[in-house]
């Protein structure tokens, strides 16, 4: 080997050794910033709170971070929003914002900033959240407006460039003794997907038919008790206007959803019950696929109540405003005749 060969490769050996931090670096670097909740799934006894910690990995050049998160406010109240001592600021000169809480619609605001323009960078806990458990049911966290200002979920540098990051909604079951989660499969195209339960029934015969897009499950408890049930299911299996049998009788669902899930929570007297959840038109209050006179009916029979008076009906309230009148009329009579199919 020459001398000017031999040299060659030495001066590249050593820049190889002196690059490999940056180059390192730079690959550790391209990890996915992710905020999530921790852990994923929290379970909370009626009545009781819980705190839920709310993390980011892999953040580089952290500067400012502001949340967004929405719940279902039938099931959580939340209490407080802090930041803890050990956050990923720790060490820092922080400005912690005055989260706007609101209960009502189920929604938090936060926000929180270095001091100086300077940023952080690695995993930790962003703040803490203390919910009580109101209702029973399940009901998602979720972190909304992803890279939306002025009311959104964001992370930014110093220079106040977004840093793109994945967004993992976590999940709170709010349960009481008697109750028990049940998880069964759904398969669609060859993909199974986990249906989760929580009732105080005994559950069983749970079938998902792809085709008719239908879910049934019976639900069997003492007679003369109230039973009750919430259900998680992906939106993959369906998505759209939910309908509920309980055995003929069509029931409110109190429907909520995320990106990925639709949740629903309703109550039914026990006996031995055949539950059905399927996918059906706008309009169609008593679950018969088809939207005619006595939907419209229905809805007639419930004009200009609202939430509170003895013949108010929610199933009724076909555009959510908590009011039926002549828009709820109006979407009826322009789906009227129409009748669902696969």
């Amino acid at each position: 080997m020459n001398t000017c060969k031999a040299y060659s490769i030495l001066a590249i050996s050593l820049i190889t050794m002196l690059l490999m931090p940056l180059i390192t670096s730079h690959v550790s670097s391209t990890e996915t910033t992710t905020i999530q909740q921790n852990p994923k799934e929290i379970q909370s006894p009626i009545g009781q709170s819980v705190t839920v910690n709310i993390t980011v990995t892999n953040v580089d050049n952290l500067n400012t971070w502001q949340l967004y998160i929405l719940f279902n406010p039938t099931i959580l109240t939340c209490i407080e929003m802090l930041v803890p001592q050990n956050n990923i600021f720790k060490g820092h000169d922080t400005f912690f914002f005055v989260p706007i809480i609101d209960n009502s619609a189920g929604s938090i605001l936060a926000m929180c900033a270095l001091a100086e323009p300077v940023g952080v960078t690695g995993s930790g806990v962003l703040c803490q959240i203390i919910f009580s458990g109101k209702a029973l049911g399940i009901t998602p966290l979720i972190f909304a407006n992803k890279m939306e200002a002025p009311i959104g979920t964001y992370l930014q540098t110093p220079n106040y460039n977004f840093i793109p990051f994945d967004a993992s909604d976590g999940m709170i079951k709010v349960t009481a003794p008697g109750f028990q989660e049940y998880l069964f499969e759904a398969t669609q195209n060859s993909k199974t997907y986990k249906v989760l339960i929580l009732s105080n029934s005994t559950v069983s015969s749970f079938n998902y038919d792809q085709y008719l897009k239908t879910m049934t499950f019976n639900a069997a408890g003492t007679d003369g008790t109230r039973g009750f049930a919430s259900i998680a299911f992906s939106k993959e299996l369906f998505t759209g206007t939910i309908a509920v049998l309980v055995g003929e009788e069509a029931v409110y669902g109190a429907p909520f959803e995320n990106q990925t899930y639709n949740f629903l929570h309703f109550n039914y007297s026990h006996s031995t019950k055949n539950i059905k959840i399927f996918l059906t038109l706008v309009a169609d209050v008593n679950g018969d696929r088809m939207v005619d006179m006595a939907d419209i009916s229905i809805i007639i029979d419930a004009f200009l109540t609202s939430p509170g008076d003895p013949l108010w009906n929610p199933l009724t309230d076909v555009n959510h405003d908590n009011i039926v009148d002549m828009a709820d009329i109006s979407i009826a009579i322009d789906n009227f005749l129409k009748t669902w199919s696969p």
